[in-house]
């Protein structure tokens, strides 16, 4: 009997599943910061991410649905961001401004929403199909609830596109977790589908997620082969051939293994048209800046390590009396990595038991009439412990990639340093974490009825109750944003958000010098289309020139010039650009050292055309997409020619004669939801989730001080993670200090740990928190970390640890020498010199 892909669709619409439900209400406290607030914080890309959306959303305005220029960037003069940067998060994004007529700035709002409930929805649905409804609903809340999934990515860092991959990422598991199970044209499509949006989301997660998704496939593959032979009843995913059943579980044939490889391959093809030219045509731009070449030593991975007890730390409650403390939270959170442990203990535990040759006892529920309600798909232990184990190996692996002592790991695979942060892989650990977590679902189900009524709504309270200290967000500062291409030019002309990148990555490498900006231009932008991107300033005398049409990525001039000359238009040269004069191609030259187009113009008059047109590499990677989509309408059709397993159980897959029934207690999750609702609606308050310190004051500070720096500052606390280190530690310092007046000169900070001679180890910024001292308000403290690493070679001993100021503003230039330091005076106005003493630390032999 044939079952088309609609009819498959329709016939889920009729089988709501209480327990996605119940996780999509659970993980809803999650949209709290956006429910109370307009707007977003301040997190270090939301504004890049807001302008590249009011781009995308202008560029569609004018018929460009998938462009690759972003002609207003760089004061006018273009960016080619749209071809290098994945760009899917925009195109939601533009879509959502042009049907809901929503701003940039409420755009991604909904976007924080719908990849907070739907990478829940996709944790929910992976984890089920191995672990019953329970086990999803504690995966997902694991998931949506992780530090860096509910606040780092979406508030400190402002990270909309990676976010939208960690999202996906569950929902492309759950596609192929179903192929692997239940097959089927709907899957297949699914699948693939998936894995080119991922791709298309955002370029590096893209590439560490798919491997992620590769390496799952093929330890599936190799754990589904090695068992025996075919089970005649049970058809393999798209017709045809056999699934294989043992006693451990069921097994997988080579012809899913192979419609699983299928399925990845289509998916990166579909995508080949974004990822093709990228790879081609990286050369262009300047793509080793993100690297941390070309002096920008701000993005160089050997910062971004995590160290073992900061990743395993609890998250902390925030400030709001803090101008700066939109900090990311760089860990995996408390109730992750534990639960996660217990669910890979339980797992060895029920798999050791289950290899004793007894029958296993029946399970407590099994004895009470008061059953649990609902009951999730058949489990094999086979198949439990095969997820258990791989996702244990992946969360290990990505958690010491993030380590220090991962360095050399780095520095010899020397592409995994286009991922700039080592932390990054706090998102893959998320996911491996979460599906750990919900193993647990394994052996609760397995207590007496009321220790695991208990024990889940404890769970589920304490996911929540932990996670709340993340659900106040400080400086939520935009409330609105201005996103006219004249705003934006007004912001590059500050020097801010300059081209959208902050190390001007996807600058043509034609530009040696960048151009000063040209006022005719940003009035001809700040008018509105169409703009003439001519130099109009640099015509020959006698020359005329008649802007006839105008797009993102062509104009049409008509020109009148009395003898032969240069055109020059006020564009950067990049692959791509095509000149045309009355239809003849002419050859574009870059401009020196400007790299604006320039190509020759004959005597005359002229139509005149530039067009970013389709390069070698363009073609070859839409040649492969399409190709790939008529695989895929391929694959799909056949699939539907050839019977394939249904649903037979309430959760949507076919059980198992020797599978363990996972139950599902809603009410003990109902009831932790409760408690989590009223802890919520209680905690959510200053005092509570989070403090605000007064001007004058930091509440959160381990050790209160309060030295006076000069006239205008003040120091007035400090955190210290150990007084007593071994040779080689790792001291992390965190200082708060106080603005009380304008500070008159730019400081620059020094921490010294001495036994009064010179220093035998230090760290110095010139920017004391990153922020020029000049630019810091009264309205509340700046908090201020140092790292030192003590050498190997210290020898042992009491050393005092201390911190000062210095400017080099108030001497002749080049004459700096240390500079003047500011002097410190203690709360008794008695002067202590001119380092202010926080403690004395012992290093130990």
């Amino acid at each position: 009997m044939r079952r088309s892909v609609f009819a498959t669709i329709a016939a889920m619409k009729y089988k709501p599943d209480t327990g996605l439900l119940l996780a999509l209400a659970l993980c809803a406290f999650s949209l709290w910061p956006l429910l109370y607030r307009a707007g977003l914080p301040n997190g270090d890309d939301v504004l890049y991410h807001v302008y590249r959306a009011a781009e995308m959303e202008r560029a569609w305005t004018h018929g460009v649905l998938i462009p690759r220029w972003a002609e207003s960037f760089y004061t006018g003069y273009g960016s080619p961001v749209f071809h290098y940067y994945a760009s899917l998060t925009y195109y939601l994004s533009a879509g959502l401004m042009r049907v809901f007529s929503l701003s940039a700035l409420d755009s991604f709002r909904v976007l924080i929403a719908v990849a907070m409930l739907g990478g829940a929805a996709g944790m929910y649905m992976f984890v089920r199909g191995f672990s019953g409804r329970l086990g999803g609903v504690l995966a997902a809340l694991a998931y949506t609830y992780s530090p860096y999934i509910l606040y780092t990515e979406p508030y400190s860092r402002g990270a909309y596109p990676e976010l939208m991959a960690f999202a996906l990422f569950p929902l492309v598991m759950a596609a192929y977790g179903r192929l692997l199970r239940r097959g089927g044209a709907l899957a297949f499509a699914l699948a693939a589908l998936g894995g080119a949006a991922l791709i298309i989301t955002h370029n590096l997660m893209a590439l560490v997620l798919t491997a992620i998704l590769a390496g799952w496939l093929l330890w599936q593959a190799v754990n589904g082969l090695r068992r025996s032979e075919p089970h005649p009843q049970t058809p393999s995913p798209l017709g045809g051939g056999a699934s294989k059943r043992t006693s451990g579980g069921v097994g997988v044939s080579l012809q899913t293994v192979l419609w699983e490889l299928g399925a990845l391959i289509v998916g990166v093809a579909l995508a080949a048209y974004f990822w093709l030219p990228v790879m081609r045509e990286g050369g262009a731009v300047r793509l080793g800046n993100l690297t941390g070449g070309a002096g920008v030593s701000e993005l160089d991975y050997r910062r971004f390590f995590v160290p073992l007890d900061d990743l395993l730390a609890h998250s902390p409650r925030m400030d709001a009396g803090s101008l700066n403390g939109l900090d990311h939270q760089l860990n995996l959170g408390l109730a992750q990595w534990v639960l996660a442990l217990a669910g890979v203990i339980g797992l060895g535990v029920l798999w050791w038991y289950q290899r004793k040759p007894h029958p296993p006892a029946p399970s407590p529920h099994e004895e009470e009439q008061d059953r649990l309600p609902f009951t999730g798909r058949g489990l094999t232990r086979d198949e439990a412990l095969a997820n258990g184990v791989f996702f244990a190996l992946a969360g290990l692996l990505t958690v010491v990639l993030m380590l220090p002592a991962a360095e050399p790991v780095w520095s010899t695979l020397w592409p995994m340093t286009y991922l700039q942060f080592p932390w990054r892989f706090l998102g893959p650990a998320a996911f491996a974490l979460s599906v750990l977590v919900g193993l647990n679902a394994l052996w609760i189900e397995r207590l007496p009825r009321r220790v695991a009524f208990v024990l889940g709504a404890a769970l589920v309270f304490g996911i929540i109750a932990l996670a709340t200290p993340l659900l106040y967000v400080t400086e939520w500062a935009h409330s609105s944003v201005d996103t006219s291409v004249a705003a934006y030019h007004e912001q590059e002309l500050k020097g801010l958000q300059r081209g959208t990148t902050f190390s001007n990555e996807y600058l043509p490498v034609t530009v040696q010098v960048e151009p000063d900006s040209t006022p005719r231009l940003l009035a001809d932008y700040a008018d509105g289309y169409p703009v003439n991107r001519a130099h109009l300033e640099a015509l020959p005398p006698g020359t005329t020139l008649d802007l006839l049409d105008h797009g993102p990525q062509h104009d049409v001039w008509r020109v009148n010039a009395a003898q032969d000359f240069t055109l020059e238009v006020l564009t950067y040269a990049w692959e791509g650009w095509a000149a045309t004069v009355d239809g003849q191609p002419v050859p574009i030259t870059p401009s020196n050292p400007h790299g604006l187009i320039t190509f020759p113009v004959p005597a005359g008059e002229h139509e005149v055309r530039l067009t970013l047109g389709s390069t070698p590499a363009r073609d070859l990677g839409n040649g492969v997409t399409v190709l790939a989509a008529l695989v895929l309408l391929a694959g799909v059709v056949w699939g539907q020619r050839k019977p394939h397993p249904l649903a037979a159980t309430p959760g949507g897959e076919e059980e198992s004669s020797t599978s363990v029934a996972v139950s599902f207690p809603t009410r003990a999750l109902m009831a932790g939801g409760v408690l989590a609702l009223a802890f919520v609606l209680a905690y959510m308050r200053e005092g509570g989730a989070w403090v605000e310190s007064q001007p004058g004051e930091a509440r959160l500070a381990q050790h209160t001080l309060d030295y006076q720096m000069g006239e205008s500052l003040r120091l007035l606390g400090y955190d210290l993670n150990a007084t007593t280190l071994h040779p080689g530690g790792r001291l992390k310092l965190r200082v708060y200090w106080y603005a009380s007046a304008p500070i008159p000169y730019g400081y620059s900070s020094f921490v010294h740990i001495s036994s009064g001679g010179p220093p035998l180890a230090q760290a110095d910024k010139l920017n004391p928190a990153g922020l020029p001292t000049k630019t810091w308000g009264s309205g509340g403290y700046i908090h201020d970390d140092y790292v030192i690493v003590l050498p190997q070679t210290m020898p042992p001993g009491a050393y005092q640890l201390t911190i000062g100021l210095y400017t080099c503003e108030t001497r002749p230039a080049g004459d700096c020498g240390n500079g003047d330091r500011l002097p410190v005076l203690n709360v008794d106005g008695r002067a202590l010199g001119d380092a202010a003493p926080l403690t004395t630390i012992t290093v130990a032999g």
